[in-house]
C-alpha cells in the first residue's frame, strides 16, 4: 500500500509468530504503520525502506484501515500495540526471555523497569538506555555494546518514527544476540500510566486519536487534523491517479 508492503495477520497469528521468533535463528524486525508512518514513508525514502526491511508490518492506526476499506484492499486487522503487548510479554516471561528497552528518558525506562518486573517478574530485565545519544560514531558503539553485553533477546525501540526504525536496520547487523526487536514508540509511557488510553468505546472504534487530542492538543493537532486527511489524498491518488511516493 502505497509503497509499504504490511502483512496481514491477526491478534492470534502476530503472537504465535512473536513466540516461534523467540527460538529461531535470526533477529526478526517487527513494525507497524499508522497513518502518520504511511505520510512520513510518502516523503522519506529511507523511512519506507527500512519498513520494508522488516520481517513483519501490521497495522496500528485505525486511518490505515478506514483507506484500505475505501480504497477496497485487504489488509490485516488492526493491532494497537498497547492491547496485545501485555499478552507478548506473557509469553516473554514463561520463556524467561531477556529484554532491553532503548528509548525515551533515562526517568521513563527506569519506571518501565520496575513496571516489566512487576507485572511479568519471568521476564528477565537486560537494561535500558535513554533514546537521546549521538546515533553514530563512538556513542552509538556504546549502546550497540551495552545491548550486546546485555544478553538481551528482546528490544523494545521506543525513539519515535522514522529514528527508531531506521536506526535499527542500520544496525541490525550488529545485534547478533536479538531475536525479536519491536519498534514501540510511546509504549513505555503508556504502560507506566504517562499517556493515558482512551476509554474502550472510543479505542474500539478507532476514536483513540480524538482522546490523545484532547489529552495533548498542541502536540498532535497537526498529525491529526493535517496528516489523517493528507494520508487518504495520498492514498486516493495512489490508488486511482498512478501517484507514486517520493524517491
Amino acid at each position: 500500500m502505497m509503497g509499504v508492503r504490511i502483512h496481514r495477520v491477526n491478534r492470534e497469528t502476530l503472537l504465535a509468530w512473536l513466540g516461534d521468533a523467540l527460538v529461531g535463528e535470526a533477529c526478526r524486525f517487527v513494525a507497524n504503520v499508522n497513518a502518520h508512518a504511511m505520510n512520513l514513508a510518502w516523503v522519506r525514502p529511507s523511512f519506507r525502506q527500512a519498513l520494508n526491511c522488516a520481517d513483519l508490518v501490521f497495522v496500528d492506526g485505525y486511518g490505515v484501515v478506514l483507506a484500505a476499506r475505501l480504497l477496497r484492499l485487504e489488509i490485516g486487522e488492526r493491532l494497537t500495540f498497547a492491547d496485545w503487548m501485555p499478552d507478548f510479554l506473557r509469553v516473554c516471561a514463561t520463556r524467561k526471555a531477556a529484554l532491553f528497552f532503548l528509548g525515551d528518558t533515562d526517568e521513563v525506562g527506569a519506571a518501565f523497569a520496575a513496571w516489566v518486573r512487576a507485572h511479568y517478574p519471568g521476564i528477565v530485565w537486560a537494561g535500558h538506555h535513554h533514546g537521546f545519544f549521538v546515533r553514530s560514531g563512538a556513542e552509538n558503539e556504546r549502546v550497540v555494546a551495552a545491548i550486546n553485553a546485555s544478553g538481551a533477546q528482546v528490544l523494545l525501540v521506543g525513539m519515535s518514527m522514522p529514528i527508531q526504525e531506521e536506526w535499527f536496520v542500520a544496525n541490525r547487523h550488529r545485534l547478533p544476540g536479538v531475536r525479536v526487536a519491536l519498534m514501540s514508540g510511546g509504549y513505555a509511557r503508556i504502560a507506566t500510566g504517562r499517556i493515558p488510553r482512551g476509554p474502550r468505546w472510543m479505542t474500539d472504534h478507532g476514536l483513540e486519536w480524538l482522546y490523545r487530542f484532547f489529552q495533548q492538543p498542541r502536540y498532535t493537532w497537526r498529525r491529526y487534523w493535517l496528516g489523517n486527511p493528507l494520508f487518504l489524498m495520498r492514498a486516493v491518488a495512489w490508488r486511482y491517479f498512478a501517484v507514486s511516493p517520493r524517491d
